[in-house]
C-alpha cells in the first residue's frame, strides 16, 4: 500500500479555518489570530481593507480610518471551550473630513449573538 503524502500545511490551516468560521463571513473577513483564554477560545476576524463602503466608491482620497467596535459572536465549536468570532469591521472616511462609514453585513440574528448557521439550527 502507497504511503499518503503529507498534506500542505495551509491547506490544513484554511480547511480548519473553513469548519470553524461560516463560508460566506470569509468572503468578507480574514482570520488574523487565534487566542486561547483560560474560558473560551477567540477566533479574530478583521474586514477586508479592499471591501470600501458603496457611498465612497466614486471618491479619490478614502483612507481608513480605524474599526468599528468589535462584535463577539458564539460559533460552533470542537473543544470544551466555547468558541467566539471576533468580528472587527473598518471604519472609512474621505480624507480631511470627519464622517466616517462601514459596511453592514447580516452576520447575526439580533439581539442573539450567534452566527445566522446557528440561529436556524435552534429555529428548527
Amino acid at each position: 500500500m502507497k504511503a499518503k503524502s503529507p498534506s500542505d500545511p495551509n491547506e490544513v490551516l484554511l480547511g480548519l479555518t473553513r469548519m470553524m468560521v461560516p463560508r460566506d463571513l470569509l468572503e468578507f473577513f480574514d482570520v488574523v489570530e487565534v487566542k486561547e483564554l483560560p474560558s473560551e477560545w477567540q477566533l479574530l476576524l478583521e474586514e477586508k481593507k479592499e471591501l470600501i463602503p458603496t457611498a465612497l466608491k466614486d471618491e479619490f482620497h478614502v483612507v481608513l480610518d480605524g474599526f468599528c467596535n468589535p462584535l463577539h459572536i458564539l460559533s460552533h465549536g470542537f473543544s470544551l471551550k466555547p468558541v467566539y468570532l471576533v468580528l472587527r469591521r473598518r471604519r472609512w472616511k474621505v480624507a480631511g473630513t470627519d464622517t466616517h462609514f462601514s459596511n453592514e453585513y447580516g452576520i447575526t440574528d439580533k439581539p442573539a449573538k450567534i452566527t445566522n448557521e446557528m440561529a436556524g439550527f435552534f429555529k428548527r
